[in-house]
Parts: structure tokens; sequence; C-alpha cells
């Protein structure tokens, strides 16, 4: 039989002039398993391919230009054709919020290093003086991306813990940031449930008792407190509690008096707190 051009062996030189890959991605790609050579010559280590690749070494070439990770075109090859063009379009949707978010974080850090004046007129900002209460609270080293379902997790496990034990919720839980979170601090970050009763510390639990204090407080919808938009709501409680103040030993947090899931976007959420002693007199 003379081999046709759909049934031809190509060398590894050839296939990646035809797939636009180079020497390098395709013996990467073939280690990985994502697209491994026909055939391989047992006595010389040459490399053969088919014709036939050339479609999945395309996809896997377009796939990385839309910066899908390995094992993310992994996912993609594994699944099933018909759930394949879902999956690419949720890895865009979220880059897209991605870039969105960077930049507004640009926005931010541009207005802060032109020395022009925070979006702090946007919000208003109050101060109350929060009593000394016992709460419940779990501690943890996190980067930014572990942030949400870290919260969410510990809040409803907190919840369950009252609930077994026969104490009760006395107040709006709350998430302290004992230092700053993303890709290169992580925190920590301590989210507590206020309670009554008797209840015991097992695993990550602890107890303590909050410190009764002052704090400035912004309340922000549900959207506001996207990142990074919600750093002018914490530029906005900083700046009050200056003017007002000293800021004290106790680190900002943000206070979730509301069912989060319940909510929409233009709903209040929560509210943006940072402690302070006010100025005698």
């Amino acid at each position: 039989m003379i081999p046709t051009e759909s049934t031809a062996s190509m060398t590894i030189s050839a296939f990646a002039g035809a797939s636009r890959l180079s020497l390098k991605a395709l013996r990467l790609y073939g280690e990985l398993g994502l697209l491994p050579p026909e055939r391989v010559d047992p006595d010389s280590g040459y490399r053969y391919y088919s014709p036939r690749q050339l479609p999945q070494a395309r996809l896997i070439g377009l796939l990385r230009q839309l910066d899908l990770s390995l094992s993310g075109i992994r996912a993609v090859l594994d699944a099933p054709a018909d759930q394949q063009p879902d999956m690419i379009w949720g890895h865009w949707t979220a880059a897209e919020a991605q870039h969105v978010q960077r930049r507004e974080l640009a926005r931010y850090v541009l207005r802060t290093l032109k020395g022009e004046p925070p979006m702090t007129q946007h919000f208003d900002v109050q101060q109350r003086f929060v009593p000394a209460q016992q709460v419940a609270a779990v501690s943890r080293r996190l980067r930014e991306h572990e942030l949400p379902a870290f919260i969410e997790q510990q809040l409803e496990e907190l919840s369950g813990q009252l609930t077994a034990a026969g104490a009760t919720a006395a107040g709006a839980p709350f998430v302290v940031y004992h230092g700053q979170v993303n890709d290169d601090n992580d925190g920590p970050v301590e989210v507590c449930m206020p309670y009554s009763g008797h209840l015991t510390p097992t695993g990550n639990l602890t107890l303590r008792e909050e410190p009764a204090h002052h704090e400035a407080y912004v309340t922000l919808t549900k959207a506001q407190f996207d990142f990074p938009g919600i750093l002018d709501a914490y530029d906005a409680a900083c700046a009050h509690a200056v003017a007002h103040g000293q800021c004290g030993a106790l680190s900002p947090r943000e206070v979730y008096p509301h069912a989060w899931d319940g909510l929409n976007d233009t709903d209040p959420a929560g509210d943006v707190a940072w402690p302070f002693v006010p100025q005698p007199g």
C-alpha cells in the first residue's frame, strides 16, 4: 500500500512545521500525554506523528494562547466533545473578570502614585462602640484565591458547632485581617462568631474575648465587596479613624450581618470596619 497524505507518518520536524508548535513543545506535550507521537522508532528513538493528529495539536496551541494551564488543557481534552466549548468559555469568562479586576487595581495604584485624593467621598463613614464579646474563632494563613471559600466554609462550620453544643450566636460574624492577603502575603485571617452559652474548643477552634472598642465603618452592598473596589472602603474607614482618634492594637475587619447567598448585588451586605481609640474629650 502506498502511503497517502492522510496515512503517511510525519517526522517531528515536519509535524512541528505543520502544527506551528515548537520541537520543545511537542516533546513536552508528548511526555505529559497531551499529544504523544503515533509511534517511536525503537532503534533510533525518532518520533513520528500522523496527519490525523494535526487538529488536536492546533487546538492545544490555541488553548495555550488563551493561557490555559497544561492541566486545564488536559481536562478539556479528556472531556466529552459536547462539554469542551462550555469549559473553554468558562475559562475565558474567568480571564475577562480577572482582567477587569487588574485594571481597577491599576487605577487604584495610579491614583496613589499621583497623589490624587482617594475615592473616599463616595462612602458614608460612621462610627460605633462595640462592647466586649466572646467569640469562637478559626485562624489561618492563606492566599487571596483561597479566601472566599475559606470564609464561607468556616462560617458554616462555626454555626454548626454552636448548634451542636447548644450555644447560640450573639452577634454578626466578622472576619479579622491581621495582615494583607494577596499573592505575596498570607494574613493571617481570623473568622469569628460571637456566641453565648457553653462551647468547648476542638481542633483549630479557639475561644477568646474580643475587647470592647470603637470603630469607623462603611456599609457596602454585595457588589461593593469585590476587590479591588473594596480598598477604597478600607481607605475611607481608616481615614475617618485617624481623623477622629488613633488606630489601636485591633486589626481591620469585615462584618457580615446578613446571609450572603440570599443577597442581590445591590443589597446591603456588611461593613468594612476599622477599630480606633477616640481622641479624649
